[in-house]
């Protein structure tokens, strides 16, 4: 019961983050529900939904077919669509029901693969996870299937690793942190995986540095050292003086071989509390301290978080109770995080809203601002 949320929505779910992951790679994404868990994806957790298309389908399962374990009929349907569609890839993934009844995902992907000839993926996902884990899964499996040759190195070119609108909406802000780095002298090869398709992606092991732009990144991040010998550097392009140190980074990572991320130095006690995607946040913190020379700042991250970037003052905020308890604390004068957190905060604070998908959906992904460079001013007026 320690996670029941009284206050609080549910945050967005696995089999949301996988989808997010491979809505714009041409592939056919099947969730195996009885269609309330693909709405809520479609309706709640996809910005892109409503302005473009992608193949995302239920395989409207229904109390027999649950009953009786009726899994031949689902990969039919699966195999007739697809040889209809002519898919990329097919990736069939779970939700609560599959999950108590014991479906194979994996092994259905198998024996559809076998009977199409198209690229097969099966997640276990479960909808009591949340969407980093499944962008993450989503991501390493894609790149373990499709990127599988070393091209030559590109100087001074980066892949951008973990980007969905989960976190970053659809809105300019991937977009504009491409233009930060190139005008900084570093193309960027591939982004894993928004405004980008499968071709580009293959290619992608030609990039000198991986950056890892989300706790979602992450586990790709060592996929590419371990194969293609890629280092990787975490961070953010946020503030221009950050944005500089995190170049400096890419360029050292490059000649050096060495996996890097920003640093930050918390001199005096905190006064400032992020909450939010770890790297988001980390990168906030740092932008706050290079630019603006302000110190002083904790994250609370209810997601994934990054052992290499995560510091002893740092809170793991894995219920809405113990949200509650850092933000009403009386430690911190300042809160940044997603407008719904405001909800929960019970003393005077400056409250400085900072709109979050996975966590507030579309109350506010219409309001999300970019954070990339100078850009990040007008979202901080009240801290600096």
């Amino acid at each position: 019961m320690y996670k029941l949320a009284v206050t609080l929505p549910p945050f967005s779910p696995d089999y949301s983050g996988i989808c997010s992951a491979l809505f714009e790679l041409g592939g056919m994404l099947v969730i195996h529900d009885a269609s309330g868990c693909t709405g809520n994806y479609t309706g709640y957790d996809e910005p892109r939904w409503f302005y473009s298309k992608s193949m995302v389908y239920s395989s409207a399962l229904r109390n027999m077919d649950a009953v009786m374990g009726n899994d031949e009929k689902f990969i039919e349907k699966i195999c007739k669509a697809a040889l209809e569609l002519s898919p990329e890839f097919i990736c069939i993934m779970g939700s609560p029901v599959p999950m108590v009844i014991g479906s194979d995902l994996h092994g259905m992907a198998v024996e559809i693969e076998a009977k199409t000839g198209i690229p097969a993926f099966g997640f276990a996902s479960t909808g009591l996870k949340y969407y980093d884990i499944g962008v993450s899964e989503a991501l390493l499996a894609v790149s373990k299937r499709f990127v599988t040759h070393a091209y030559e190195k590109i100087p001074h070119s980066i892949n951008l690793l973990g980007a969905t609108p989960l976190d970053f909406t659809s809105n300019s802000n991937v977009r504009d942190y491409v233009n930060e780095f190139e005008k900084r002298g570093i193309k960027v090869n591939a982004v894993f995986a928004m405004n980008n398709d499968l071709e580009k992606l293959k290619k992608s092991s030609s990039a000198s540095v991986n950056v890892v732009i989300s706790a979602s990144g992450y586990m790709l991040a060592q996929h590419f050292l371990r194969q293609f010998g890629t280092p990787y550097v975490i961070g953010q392009p946020i503030g221009e003086r950050n944005s500089d140190k995190l170049c400096e980074l890419i360029h050292l990572a490059e000649n050096t071989g060495d996996n890097l991320f920003q640093k930050m130095n918390n001199e005096k006690e905190a006064e400032i509390l992020i909450i939010g995607e770890q790297v988001t946040m980390h990168s906030l913190r740092c932008c706050l301290q290079e630019d603006f020379e302000i110190t002083g700042t904790d994250i609370g991250y209810p997601f994934m978080n990054i052992s290499e970037i995560t510091t002893l003052s740092d809170i793991a905020l894995t219920s809405e109770n113990a949200m509650m308890k850092a933000v009403n604390s009386g430690k911190y004068s300042c809160v940044i995080g997603d407008p719904l957190y405001s909800h929960i905060i019970k003393r005077p604070v400056n409250f400085i809203p900072l709109p979050h998908v996975a966590v507030s959906s579309k109350l506010y992904w219409n309001n999300d601002k970019s954070l990339a460079g100078q850009k990040i001013k007008n979202i901080l007026r009240g801290v600096i």
